[in-house]
C-alpha cells in the first residue's frame, strides 16, 4: 500500500515560525545509500529495536539473506537500481521498520493521488486561507459588530452584554431555521446531537422533535442552513446565545412561525440600513426612530425571523465594508504575518509555476492585506503583486466558476474599474476585477487537472472549482491543528477504546443463531459511553470532533473526503515537500480486505 506521509531530503517547517533555513532558491535531492538518511536522524544508539536490527540485515544475515546476490535495505541505492530491486529478497510486514513520516501538524493529508510536478498553476484564496485570521479575536470582532446592528434595527439593548464564546461551536452544524436548534449530524444524514440555545437537548427529546432522526438532502439549505465556513462561527454562538437570551430575559417571545408567514414590526428589513461614516456600525436611514425613542421590544418574533435578521446583518457588516474597516485599522492583532509566506511564493516563481490570486475581496481591502502580509521582505519582489502572474479581486465566487461576471481592469492608484475589455490575455502586475472560469481558462490555457487551488471554502473555493471544471484542490482546515493535537494528547483514551471493543468483539466469539440468550453488557457499554465522551469532551466540550461522531464521519468530514484532494491546516505545510513531491492516498479497503491485508483503520 501507497503511503502519503513518506519522508523525503526537504525541511520541516511549523507554520507562523521562523526557521534559518528557510531561504529562498531551489534545492537538489540528495543521493547515497536509502537508510543513510534513517541512520542520520535515528542515530547508531543501542536503543533501537532488535526487529529494526534485523529488518536491516545487521544480524543473522545468513538467514535473512541466505544468497550473496540478494540485496538487503541496508544495500539498497537511494533511489534502488533495477538490479538492486530485482535481486531485493522481501521483508515480512513485521520485520520492516516503522515508516518515517512528517511531524503531524506539519503533514499535508491525500484524499486522492496528486503529482506536484504535474501542476502549473498555483491558484490561491485569500481570507482564511493566505490571510490567516487570528482567533479568537477576528470572531469576536464580527460578533459584537453584529450585535450592535440587530439593537440599531430594535432588538433590546440587553442582547449588548452577550459575549462570544470561542469553545462553543464548531463548523460543519446545521441551524434548524423552523425549531431554532443546533444539530449535529453523521455522514449518513443521522442526527447525533441537538442543542436548544446551549443547552443539549436529550436524545429522547431530540426524537420527538425529528422522528426520523434524520437531516434529509432536500432539505438541506430550505429548512436546515450548513454553518460550514470559518466565518460562521461567531454566527452560530450568537444565534445559540440570542435564543437563549430572548426566551429568559426578554419580551420578545421565539415561536416557530415560519419566516414568510408574518412581518416582524421591531425587524424592519436589513436592506434599509446603511454604514455610518463616522462609526463604521450600521445603521437605519435618517428619520427612523431609534431605542432611545421607543419602548423596550415586544412581541412574536420566529425562530426563521431571527435567523434571517442574524444572517443578513452577518452579511452587511462583511460586505459594508464596516468589519474590514477594523481589521485594516489593527491588522497585527487580527491577521497572522509570517516572513516563510515571501519564501514559499518566491520558491513557485522560481520553480517556474504559474501563480494566481483569485479572491471575492475587493481591490483596496486585498491590496492592504496582501502588503502587510508580503511587503518588504524580497528585494526581488517590491510590491506583493509580484509574486503572483495573475490576480483576480472581486471574483464573485461561486458564481465564478459558472457564469461569473464582467472582467475588468483595476487601477491600482484609484482602486477605480477601467471600461475598457480584456481581450486576450492576463498581464502580470494588473490586477482583474470579476470575470469567470471559462474566460479565464481561455486566456490562460490552463487545464483542470494542471490546476491547484487553495481555499478555505469547501462550497465557494473546493465543490464548485472541482465539480464543474475539475481543478485540484488544497482544502485548509485551520481546525485540524487543535484535532491532531487531542489525538496526540488522548493515545490512552483511544488504546482504552480499541482494548474495549476488542472485549466486545470477545463476548460474541463463537455464538450463533442456535444463542437465544444475549450476553449482558450493559456494563461494558457504560464503560465504552465514558470513555467516548471523554475524547469527544477533549475535542470539543459541546460538539466533539469536527470530523467524528461516534465512529462515523461527520457531514463535513464526508464533504471533505469526497471533494477536497488535498487538506492541511496552514497551506505553508507544503513547504515541507518538494515540488516535484507525488502525494499518494492510501488504498481505501472494504472491511472484508483490512481482515487479510494487515491494515488496521487506526493505522493512518
Amino acid at each position: 500500500m501507497s503511503n502519503n506521509n513518506s519522508n523525503d531530503n526537504s525541511p520541516s517547517i511549523p507554520s507562523g515560525t521562523i526557521k534559518q533555513h528557510l531561504q529562498t532558491g531551489l534545492r537538489s535531492s540528495s543521493q547515497g545509500l536509502l537508510m543513510e538518511k534513517r541512520r542520520l536522524e535515528e542515530g547508531q544508539s543501542d536503543q533501537k529495536s532488535k526487529i529494526e536490527h534485523l529488518a536491516e540485515g545487521k544480524k543473522s544475515p545468513t538467514k535473512l539473506f541466505p544468497s550473496d546476490s540478494q540485496y538487503s535495505l541496508n544495500d539498497l541505492s537511494n533511489p534502488p537500481t533495477d538490479e538492486e530491486l530485482r535481486n531485493y529478497k522481501d521483508l515480512p510486514s513485521a520485520l520492516l521498520p516503522p515508516i518515517h513520516k512528517r511531524e503531524l501538524s506539519k503533514r499535508v493529508f491525500v484524499n486522492r493521488d496528486l503529482k506536484l510536478d504535474k501542476i502549473e498553476f498555483f491558484g490561491f484564496d485569500m481570507d482564511y486561507t493566505l490571510a490567516v485570521y487570528n482567533s479568537p479575536d477576528f470572531e469576536e470582532l464580527a460578533y459584537n459588530m453584529v450585535i450592535d446592528s440587530l439593537i440599531t434595527i430594535g432588538y433590546p439593548k440587553s442582547i449588548k452584554k452577550l459575549k462570544y464564546d470561542h469553545s462553543f461551536p464548531i463548523r460543519g452544524l446545521f441551524l434548524d431555521k423552523e425549531l431554532g436548534n443546533l444539530l449535529k449530524i453523521d455522514n449518513f444524514g443521522n442526527i447525533i446531537l441537538c442543542y436548544h440555545g446551549k443547552q443539549p437537548i436529550s436524545a429522547k427529546r431530540t426524537q420527538e422533535l425529528y422522528p426520523s432522526m434524520r437531516v434529509y438532502g432536500d432539505d438541506i439549505a430550505k429548512r436546515f442552513y450548513l454553518l460550514n465556513t470559518l466565518f460562521t462561527l461567531p454566527e452560530a454562538c450568537l444565534y445559540s446565545d440570542l435564543v437563549e437570551h430572548l426566551e429568559r430575559e426578554s419580551t420578545l417571545r421565539l415561536t416557530e412561525e415560519l419566516a414568510d408567514e408574518q412581518q416582524q414590526e421591531n425587524s424592519p428589513p436589513l436592506s434599509n440600513i446603511t454604514a455610518s461614516n463616522n462609526t463604521g456600525v450600521p445603521t437605519l436611514p435618517k428619520g427612523t426612530p431609534t431605542l432611545s425613542s421607543v419602548q423596550e421590544p415586544d412581541g412574536d418574533l420566529s425562530y426563521s425571523n431571527l435567523f434571517q435578521d442574524v444572517r443578513t446583518a452577518m452579511d452587511l457588516v462583511h460586505n459594508d465594508g464596516s468589519l474590514k474597516s477594523k481589521v485594516l485599522d489593527d491588522m497585527p492583532r487580527y491577521i497572522r504575518k509570517t516572513p516563510d509566506m515571501p519564501v514559499f511564493f518566491d520558491k513557485l516563481r522560481q520553480n517556474n509555476n504559474k501563480v494566481f490570486l483569485l479572491t471575492n475581496s475587493e481591490f483596496y481591502y486585498t491590496n492592504k492585506v496582501m502588503s502587510y502580509m508580503m511587503d518588504g521582505f524580497n528585494p526581488k519582489y517590491p510590491t506583493w503583486r509580484d509574486y503572483f502572474n495573475i490576480i483576480i479581486v472581486g471574483a464573485d465566487k461561486p458564481r465564478f466558476f459558472s457564469e461569473g461576471t464582467t472582467i475588468r481592469e483595476v487601477d491600482i492608484n484609484t482602486g477605480n474599474l477601467k471600461i475598457t475589455n480584456v481581450k486576450d490575455r492576463f498581464e502580470e502586475g494588473k490586477v482583474y476585477h470579476g470575470g469567470s472560469l471559462p474566460l479565464f481558462q481561455k486566456l490562460t490555457g490552463a487545464k483542470g487537472n494542471r490546476v491547484l487551488y487553495f481555499g478555505d471554502h469547501i462550497f465557494a473555493d473546493i465543490i464548485k472549482s472541482k465539480k464543474i471544471h475539475g481543478w485540484r484542490n488544497l482544502l485548509i482546515v485551520p481546525e485540524l491543528s487543535h484535532e491532531l493535537k487531542v489525538i496526540s494528547e488522548q493515545k490512552s483514551t483511544i488504546n482504552h477504546l480499541l482494548n474495549l471493543e476488542f472485549i466486545r468483539a470477545e463476548i460474541y466469539r463463537g455464538l450463533d443463531l442456535e444463542c437465544t440468550t444475549p450476553p449482558d453488557i450493559t456494563v461494558l457499554h457504560n464503560h465504552i459511553k465514558e470513555a467516548s465522551d471523554k475524547l469527544n469532551k477533549a475535542y470539543n466540550k459541546n460538539f466533539g470532533s469536527l470530523f467524528k461522531t461516534g465512529s462515523n464521519p461527520t457531514f463535513f468530514a464526508m464533504q471533505v473526503q469526497r471533494y477536497a484532494d488535498l487538506y492541511t491546516s496552514d497551506y505553508l505545510n507544503i513547504l515541507n515537500y518538494p515540488l516535484f513531491y507525488h502525494f499518494c492516498a492510501n488504498s481505501p479497503l472494504m472491511p472484508h480486505e483490512s481482515l487479510h491485508m494487515g491494515f488496521d483503520k487506526m493505522s493512518n
